[in-house]
């Protein structure tokens, strides 16, 4: 028998029907995203336009610049030459099958993709038609982005989530439109979304398992593990931590192993380049070396490690303690703000991730409006500082770093609001029963 659930706030009502007005709104943003992308394709992206159209996209640089363009295999397998894609597993294989759709949908025949397989990034950057192909590549790769995308808001909508309001999404609305089709971040946040209502239904084996494959598509759905474990915990719930690390575990095994063993250093290319990069941009640490702060790479890995384990040890000490009483949402928060802080790199893509989870921890509006006017301004800073309108050559280099600052610190006070009220929850708050897991995501 299944412990019996907890709930700190009435009871969610479970949705049924088809939420026709969320997916329209999703796919007004989905394709506005897309259509804002467009001037940055096809070498745009080394223009201006990169700073006054703000539409920089990875996704078609990879079209040529990876080799998808030519025959390609599964698994990590591209053309001799190009290099290893740098994504966790699943994104690999997600960029791996719109490569191959988009062949199919343009009838590339093979013969001619076996011929291209020889050519190197200029030759087939200079191919007759390559910037239809490109363009297909990146549509088609967005369809799926949309796709993902929908299946979320089922989800949400199924599991009766309040995520804002009108003014809230309106307030959003700029930064998701930037975001949504600069990466395939959205593939992670689905699982991400089918984790967390995993978890409202007490589903621990499925929430382990939706955890591990957004894991596998990027490492930010970890964080859920890592507050879901406190919460088992301190509900003396071992049946629920066992289900979700095993689940996690042999999900992780089978995410990974086809790429490890069909090319052990393509799998390895996403840990290698995480491990040796310097601090790059968006990060404390390259504000803090703008101002003459020495960083290195090895120092920079090191305490984001140590960073992320005292971050839960202190958040996991307080919970068992009676100190804070807060939901899965809410800790994952916590410790996503924590690793933006002390990562050595803030991709723009980032700052979905924020915004979306700050619709589930708070209906705060002026809260969003803070939170999205840093992450908006930021976003924007950081293209006008790649393309050198700010920078030491002409005399604006402090607005880059200044947005950086602005939007960790507007981080940092969303971490704090939430602790704040987990704080007085757990005022209020009796202790729970043995193997009682809070059903709240």
């Amino acid at each position: 028998m299944r412990p019996e659930v907890a709930e700190k706030t009435p009871p969610v009502a479970h949705r049924t029907g088809v939420p026709y007005a969320w997916w329209l709104a999703t796919v007004v943003l989905a394709v506005v995203s897309a259509i804002q992308k467009l001037p940055c394709l096809r070498g745009g992206a080394d223009t201006d336009a990169l700073a006054t159209a703000q539409c920089y996209s990875d996704i078609p640089l990879f079209y040529v610049g990876r080799g998808l363009a030519a025959e390609i295999g599964w698994l990590g397998q591209l053309p001799p030459g190009f290099r290893d894609l740098e994504y966790p597993p699943l994104i690999n294989l997600y960029i791996e099958a719109s490569a191959k759709l988009t062949h199919v949908v343009l009838g590339t025949p093979p013969d001619e993709l076996a011929r291209r397989a020889r050519l190197d990034e200029a030759q087939l950057y200079d191919l007759p038609g390559m910037a239809t192909e490109e363009l297909v590549f990146f549509l088609v790769s967005c369809a799926g982005l949309l796709i993902a995308s929908l299946a979320a808001v089922w989800i949400a909508w199924r599991a009766g989530w309040v995520m804002g309001d009108r003014v809230t999404w309106l307030l959003i609305t700029p930064i998701v439109v930037l975001t949504l089709t600069l990466n395939w971040d959205a593939l992670a946040l689905l699982a991400t979304a089918a984790a967390l209502f995993a978890w409202q239904r007490h589903r621990m084996a499925w929430f382990g398992a939706f955890v591990a494959l957004g894991t596998a598509a990027k490492l930010f759905p970890l964080v859920l593990l890592a507050a879901g474990l406190i919460l088992a915990i301190r509900a003396r719930s071992s049946r629920a931590v066992v289900a979700m690390t095993t689940s996690f575990v042999v999900v992780t095994l089978a995410a990974n192993l086809p790429l490890h063993l069909s090319d052990a250093d393509a799998w390895g290319e996403f840990w290698t380049t995480n491990t040796e990069r310097q601090a790059s941009f968006g990060s404390a640490w390259m504000a803090a070396r703008m101002v003459g702060l020495p960083t290195s790479a090895d120092q920079l890995s090191l305490v984001l490690a140590v960073g992320m384990l005292v971050a839960w040890l202190v958040c996991a000490a307080a919970t068992w303690t009676g100190r804070l009483d807060a939901t899965l949402s809410e800790l994952s928060m916590v410790f996503l703000v924590a690793f933006f802080a002390l990562g050595k790199v803030y991709s723009p893509q980032y700052s979905l991730w924020v915004v979306l989870g700050l619709l589930l921890v708070t209906r705060s509006r002026w809260l969003v409006a803070v939170i999205a006017a840093a992450e908006t301004f930021h976003y924007v800073a950081t293209w006008l500082y790649i393309r050198g309108f700010t920078t030491p050559e002409v005399g604006v280099d402090k607005t880059y770093w200044f947005s950086v600052v602005l939007r960790l610190a507007a981080e940092v006070l969303l971490a704090l609001v939430v602790l704040r009220r987990a704080r007085r929850r757990a005022l209020h708050a009796e202790a729970p029963e043995p193997g009682t897991v809070t059903a709240v995501p």
